[in-house]
């Protein structure tokens, strides 16, 4: 039996709302913290103001939803791999709330946290491969993956190239990353008896 659309639909849209008003309200508790300039781990980070609750919250409560969004979506479209594949990026979003030390980043919390973003995103990558390259899926479902993939690249690239700082980069990146899922979820709630691949 596969999940209901609009409760797939809610859970990633609760998930986009939880990242925003924590990032809104725990910014805003820490006088330190710069919107534009800063890496949104520093929230989290070891001797940062209201760090446990960020990463609780922003980190392992978000990654959590995550984690169930990507394996209802997957299994919705009757794709098992697509599910361990965002499923793996829920986890591997949730882990980051290992906390970075923004002064020493050598130490092996700082390339932890790295670690677990990097895998986390490159699963979330692949998902979208899956997604784009399905020919059983409707047309929009695959063309939103691919451009989002592309996008995610180019942002990367962007900072590669000197283009833009990595803050930057780190800002276009969540922005892409829940910018899909709100959409996605978005369409699954605004159509629950809409079937999403072509087989229904």
């Amino acid at each position: 039996m596969k999940p209901n659309r609009a409760i797939v639909g809610y859970i990633g849209l609760v998930a986009v709302g939880i990242l925003l008003g924590a990032l809104v309200l725990f910014g805003a508790a820490n006088k330190e913290f710069s919107y534009l300039n800063d890496f949104v781990s520093k929230l989290g980070a070891i001797g940062e103001p209201n760090a446990l609750w960020w990463n609780l919250t922003g980190f392992v409560l978000v990654g959590g939803l995550l984690f169930a969004f990507g394996m209802l979506y997957g299994l919705l479209l009757s794709d098992r791999l697509l599910a361990v594949l965002l499923s793996l990026f829920g986890i591997g979003f949730a882990l980051t709330a290992i906390p970075m030390d923004m002064d020493v980043s050598d130490t092996a919390v700082s390339k932890a946290h790295i670690v677990v973003i990097c895998f986390g995103l490159a699963f979330w990558l692949f998902g979208l491969s899956r997604l784009g390259y399905n020919p059983h899926l409707e047309k929009r479902v695959r063309k939103r993956a691919n451009f989002t993939a592309i996008v995610l690249v180019l942002s990367m690239l962007g900072f590669v190239l000197g283009w833009w700082s990595m803050p930057l980069t780190h800002r276009l990146v969540f922005g892409i990353v829940f910018g899909w899922t709100a959409i996605t979820s978005l369409e699954l709630i605004g159509s629950p008896d809409s079937p999403v691949d072509k087989k229904g």
